[in-house]
């Protein structure tokens, strides 16, 4: 057997060092409580079962239960034997038969909200949680096949199984660990009883092995960096099960039903793939028919287990499973795949195809489906444009979750005088910078789009490649290349925002969640994933709000990648939590376009991602939790709701009210934000001693454009958060008062009882001491009458002694049994008084720990809503049916109306088409103190006749600043 891997004192402190500064200590800011989950344990059970499992985490206060994504997978507190109380963070799962295998979420409900999500797998097989005993091969815990193992690693160390094989059994060896949220980069290494290492897989994944012999062997798993703890946590299976390595055709038409192959190892009923390995193992394949859902409704159901990474987000698909029939047991399920959505008729590739001259003829628009295999593989494909073609062409592959970097070549094919082919490159597609959720939470991806417009018609031909080299040919490295009439189109993901960091050039990730306290408004940031060039503005609502939280929505402009909406609680607002969903809709074109937000989520804390990578994904759903019982401490917004107006070069003072509760009265200073005009706007300062100022616009500075627009206030400050309200002080004081009572009296009672005790045991003696006078008597009356006296005499004399000696033990009996009693009533008096003397400490320690500490709070404002016009003025024009001759003239009445303390003077003209020729008018000034003028028009006799759209243009001056708009009218 190998021996526990050493580590020497140098690699020690070099590995030491490394995990160190890839740890994500949770961020120690003082901020107010909000739940955030850390680990499930074990991270899974069977389905039919119930499971006890462990949560850790912070401000987990009071926890009722766990919300699961999957109804069928429900949990309760567990409650300790005798006292029905709840054990501390322990719960019971019940995981139903109709649990879908697989991966699931589950969020601890608790006093604080529902915290982040952490995995919890599903499965069909037995499971067992790993002891603390198998830290060497000595000690290695025996396993048995297709059984699910549930274990932690510890730093600096590796857990060890062993498990039997027959010879010829093909078993695969997997560890789950990243990808089911543990920090966990898990190791296999795979060895026989001689202790000769037989496989090893660094990166996680699966060891494939086929036994050679009968016989015992062992699997060491450990961390890449060998970290370890409660937050490395692993499930181990060593399975004969069905695996599926990857599906082709990756991608599918919604609505049909086709043929697809699935390849991979342990295939029930499967056939040699001929020639693919992976890793150098032979895979199978098998035949299925598998029928896409064409509702919205089942389509719009998110692949959670296969599509997690940001960028995946815009993808659609659904997730398959292979069923293994089994004898004497339920189905044996396989692991899930991705089966996506195409937007277009797939056209499957056909080798050979990697060289120009052999380039596979398609037809357009269409879905090409292929393999990035063997070695090197580089593809072709041509297909013919007219001129004047637009194609949208984009591969997808790294989204899949594959490591592949795609790269597209467009070349135009000719042929000279001579009849022989030329090709030139008209186009390359690589990977965009795409990244609209920054360090925290990366959208981008490798996969190439872009338009192609045929500039020229004839023929086009397409070369798609991986520019990453591997080791060894790879058949699960399939793509789609999809050239479609362009459809343009949007995604959303939301995410919940955290408050801005205390350090602005600290680069940390925080893991958040979305949990309203009354009063409170939180900010959600919506980014859209654009498609196709979509470039139209985005209305964004939000469905199934519980009542008392409100949100106006947002508009995401054509120009911007994201906005922030706003969820408003009202004070007094009932407890609640669920799934809210975020909708987007746009036109393009003629087409609505109606897209549900998906949910992602920063996993764990990094404390500075310019060192450590964030681990983000998405999310089943985007969950919100209400409470009632607690204030948000600081609230602050516009003194008034409604939509403050101005004009573009005009000045705007908004009154901002505070309204502070409890101990937070550090002089605020707040920032405008959420809109870039605003972003070197000095900070507004509210002291301690008012709860009230004014924010002044000068838009001659802030160049706010025109339109409705919107921003919000932001905050930060310290003060003093006591968790219980005063209600629950004053219960908790009362409970220790009477406590302490209680445990006085107990102690009181314990003494007297003690004194009796005392008492009853100097009877007993007594008692004791005179039944043993007597029996002493007896004993020498007889011995003396047996001598002296008659045998009359002797009778009576033993009578007398023997009644006097029986009364005496009997009085001892008697003394001694209240003894016995005064004893028994002591232990439980005794117990009873240490026990209150317990709760009377509890009691106390309860109150004492409800003091106030120091604690952060970012406040957010509810939306300001502003609507910038153009100009400060309104022109009313009576040119309804105005007609002028040819020769002739007309006056034209304008009316103004003077806005936003505008009071000066403008200058109108009116300017005809730059096609129309004989109209002319003079300019017109209308004074400061005037709001009508009439606006003389003539037309010469050679005027071009016909109704004419003409140009009103309005020319002033507000605050300094020359503006200039128009109208347009007819005549």
């Amino acid at each position: 057997m190998p021996a526990r891997p050493s580590v020497s004192l140098t690699r020690f402190v070099f590995l030491l060092l490394i995990a160190f500064a890839l740890s994500s200590f949770p961020r120690l800011r003082g901020e107010l409580p909000r739940a955030r989950l850390y680990t499930v344990f074990p991270p899974g059970g069977k389905v039919g079962t119930t499971v006890e499992v462990n949560v850790t985490g912070v401000d987990l206060d009071e926890p009722t239960g766990i919300y699961f994504s999957d109804t069928n997978i429900t949990a309760k507190p567990k409650l300790r034997e005798g006292t029905g109380e709840p054990e501390t963070n322990k719960f019971l799962v019940t995981i139903e038969t109709t649990a879908l295998p697989g991966i699931h979420e589950a969020r601890v409900i608790g006093r604080f909200g529902i915290s982040n999500p952490r995995s919890f797998v599903a499965s069909d097989l037995p499971e067992i949680i790993e002891t603390a005993t198998n830290a060497t091969p000595a000690t290695a815990r025996e396993v048995v096949l297709d059984t699910v193992v549930n274990g932690h690693i510890d730093a600096n160390a590796a857990d060890y199984f062993k498990f039997a094989a027959k010879k010829g059994q093909r078993l695969l060896i997997d560890c789950q660990a990243k990808d089911i949220d543990s920090r966990m980069e898990a190791v296999l290494v795979l060895f026989d009883t001689s202790g000769r290492e037989l496989e090893r897989n660094r990166r996680g994944g699966l060891l494939d092995f086929t036994a050679a012999a009968d016989g015992e062997y062992l699997v060491e798993t450990h961390d890449f960096l060998y970290r370890g703890g409660e937050e490395y946590f692993y499930r181990l299976t060593i399975s004969a099960g069905p695996h599926i390595d990857f599906i082709f055709p990756p991608a599918g038409l919604p609505g049909t039903k086709g043929k697809y192959w699935l390849y991979g190892r342990n295939l029930p009923g499967g056939a040699r793939a001929n020639g693919m390995t992976i890793e150098g193992k032979p895979i199978e394949q098998l035949s299925v028919d598998i029928e896409l859902p064409d509702d919205l409704a089942a389509r719009m159901n998110w692949p959670f287990s296969t599509l997690r990474q940001p960028a995946a987000a815009i993808l659609d698909g659904i997730e398959y499973r292979l069923r293994a029939p089994e004898s004497g047991r339920l189905d044996r399920v396989s692991n899930p795949v991705i089966l996506s959505f195409a937007k277009a008729p797939i056209v499957v590739e056909q080798e050979p195809n990697n060289k120009p001259e052999a380039a596979q003829k398609v037809s357009v628009p269409c879905e090409y489906v292929g393999q990035f295999y063997p070695q090197d593989d580089r593809d072709w494909i041509t297909f013919d444009a007219n001129k004047g073609d637009v194609y949208w062409i984009e591969v997808i592959s790294q989204r899949l979750g594959l490591p592949t970097s795609p790269f597209v070549v467009i070349q135009r094919v000719t042929r000279n005088d001579k009849g022989l082919e030329q090709s030139s490159d008209v186009q390359e597609l690589y990977a965009g910078d795409n990244n609209i959720g920054g360090d925290e939470f990366k959208t981008s991806a490798r996969d190439p789009s872009g338009r192609f417009e045929a500039k020229e018609g004839g023929t086009y031909r397409i070369q798609v490649r991986n520019l990453f080299s591997r080791a060894e040919a790879d058949p699960r490295l399939v793509y789609r290349l999809s050239l479609r009439r362009p459809a343009p189109d949007f995604g959303l993901v939301a995410l919940p925002q955290p408050p801005p960091p205390v350090n602005k050039d600290k680069k940390e990730a925080i893991l958040w969640t979305s949990f309203l306290r009354g009063g409170e408004a939180m900010p959600v940031k919506v980014l859209v994933l654009r498609r196709d060039n979509f470039n139209g503005e985005i209305q964004l609502s939000v469905e199934g709000l519980p009542p008392g939280v409100t949100c106006d929505g947002a508009t995401i402009a054509s120009d911007k990648n994201s906005v922030s909406i706003f969820l408003t609680a009202a004070e007094g607002a009932e407890s609640w939590f669920g799934p809210i969903h975020i909708v987007g809709k746009a036109k393009a074109g003629d087409v609505d376009l109606n897209r549900e937000a998906r949910a992602g989520l920063v996993m764990w804390a990094v404390g500075d991602y310019g060192t450590e990578a964030v681990s983000s994904r998405l999310t089943s759903e985007f969950v919100l939790a209400l409470t009632r019982r607690e204030i948000i401490p600081i609230t602050m917004g516009a003194a008034e709701n409604k939509v403050w107006e101005t004009s573009i070069a005009g000045k705007l003072k908004i009154p901002i009210e505070v309204t502070r509760r409890g101990d937070f009265n550090e002089t605020l200073k707040i920032k405008a934000s959420g809109l870039a005009a605003l972003d070197a706007l000095k900070e507004l300062e509210v002291s301690d001693k008012t709860n009230s100022a004014t924010l002044e616009l000068d838009l001659t500075q802030q160049k706010i454009p025109a339109g409705n627009q919107s921003f919000y206030l932001v905050a930060q400050t310290q003060g003093k958060y006591r968790k219980e309200t005063a209600e629950e002080v004053e219960a908790a004081e009362k409970t220790a008062k009477q406590a302490e009572k209680t445990a006085v009296e107990l102690t009181d009672a314990s003494k007297k009882t003690t004194e009796s005790l005392a008492a009853a045991t100097k009877a007993a003696e007594e008692a004791a001491g005179s039944a043993k006078a007597a029996a002493e008597k007896l004993a020498a009356a007889k011995t003396a009458a047996e001598k002296t006296i008659s045998d009359e005499d002797l009778v009576a004399a033993r009578t007398a002694a023997e009644t006097e000696s029986d009364e005496a033990a009997a009085k001892a009996k008697s003394a001694a049994d209240a003894r016995d009693e005064a004893r028994k009533a002591i232990d439980e008096v005794s117990a009873k008084a240490k026990e209150a003397e317990k709760k009377k400490d509890g009691a106390a320690k309860r109150v004492k720990e409800m003091v106030a500490r120091d604690a952060a709070v970012a406040i957010y404002s509810a939306p300001i809503k502003l609507r910038i016009a153009a100009v400060p003025i309104q022109l009313s024009v009576e040119s309804v049916g105005t007609r002028v001759e040819q020769g002739g003239r007309v006056e034209i009445p304008i009316s103004l109306k003077r806005l936003y303390e505008f009071n000066d003077s403008v200058e109108l003209t009116l300017a005809p088409p730059k096609d129309v020729v004989g109209l002319k008018t003079a300019k017109v000034t209308v004074p400061k103190d005037e709001t009508e003028v009439k606006l003389v028009f003539e037309a010469s006799p050679d005027a071009t006749p016909g109704e004419h759209k003409l140009t009103l243009q309005a020319k002033l001056q507000f605050n300094n600043q020359d503006l200039l708009w128009d109208q347009p009218i007819h005549l």
